[in-house]
């Protein structure tokens, strides 16, 4: 499987890393693919239990947990060949966010407000109501 199959799968946006290899970001970490095996990677993330990033299967390598610049706890998490059955728990682990999926209603209604919008920005404006110095005078 590709990053673009998956993304597209599990409804996830494609970025670029420093170095321009495709990830997945997450707000605790990345997921990636190496050939068609599916990694994740954690750098100066929280410590966690061992047991929750083993149970995503793959090989796991777990950094020693040390203090950052600001005193915080930090490790370094790699896992690597993690099973597909597993990918969902891997998107929360690394805590991706998915792209939402809009019912057809919320979707006309959202075209509805662009159309408002362009009309807005395009000249012809609603009457405005009443001003607020019409609605009530300042009083001295």
């Amino acid at each position: 499987m590709t990053i673009e199959k998956f993304a597209e799968q599990f409804r996830l946006r494609i970025a670029r890393d420093e170095c321009g290899d495709k990830i997945i970001r997450g707000k605790r970490g990345h997921l990636y693919f190496a050939g068609s095996e599916l990694c994740l990677m954690v750098i100066d993330g929280t410590p966690a239990i061992r047991s929750h990033w083993e149970s995503l299967g793959g090989k796991l390598w777990q950094g020693d947990i040390s203090p950052n610049a600001h005193c915080r706890r930090v490790q370094d998490i790699k896992i690597e060949s993690i099973p597909l059955q597993n990918a969902l728990a891997a998107i929360k682990m690394v805590r991706a966010r998915q792209k939402r999926v809009l019912s057809t209603d919320a979707l006309e209604a959202s075209r509805e407000r662009m159309l408002k919008a362009r009309e807005s920005l395009s000249g012809t404006r609603s009457p405005a109501p009443k001003t607020l110095l019409e609605v009530q005078p300042v009083r001295k």
